[in-house]
């Protein structure tokens, strides 16, 4: 039986941010769509930034399952996305070190990884430049 993530998503349409923060896995069987069927909802969503928040996620992130999540986003944007900010926010060491495996699909995106979920928010809002993960 395959599992896919329980996640929410917040629209900050006045900043231009998505807000994506995982939870949790669920079965294939249980109701809710799909992230990238719940992203096409949103008029333009490659127009937005994004914040991935993986901090409360409660099951084994792997590398290849994060990167499996950011090639579906990329096949999801075509491109469309790029000079748009990606923070994805982590919090703890091997987490971090599992997410460097998101920046390796997009090398060409602005991505940055944090430990909080203000300092992704903070980067985004002031456009700094891409900080060395």
């Amino acid at each position: 039986m395959s599992k896919r993530s329980r996640f929410a998503v917040t629209v900050d349409r006045e900043n231009m941010i998505l807000i994506i923060r995982f939870h949790s896995v669920r079965n294939d069987q249980e109701a809710g769509p799909d992230l990238i069927d719940l992203l096409a909802t949103v008029e333009t969503p490659w127009l937005f930034n994004a914040i991935f928040d993986f901090r409360r996620y409660e099951a084994d992130l792997s590398r290849d399952y994060l990167k499996f999540l950011t090639e579906k986003w990329a096949a999801f944007t075509r491109g469309r996305d790029q000079n748009r900010s990606m923070a994805l926010v982590g919090g703890d060491s091997d987490l971090t070190f599992n997410l460097k495996a998101m920046l390796d699909v997009m090398p060409d995106r602005r991505i940055a990884i944090f430990d909080t979920f203000d300092e992704g928010l903070d980067w985004i809002k002031t456009g700094e430049t891409r900080r060395a993960a």
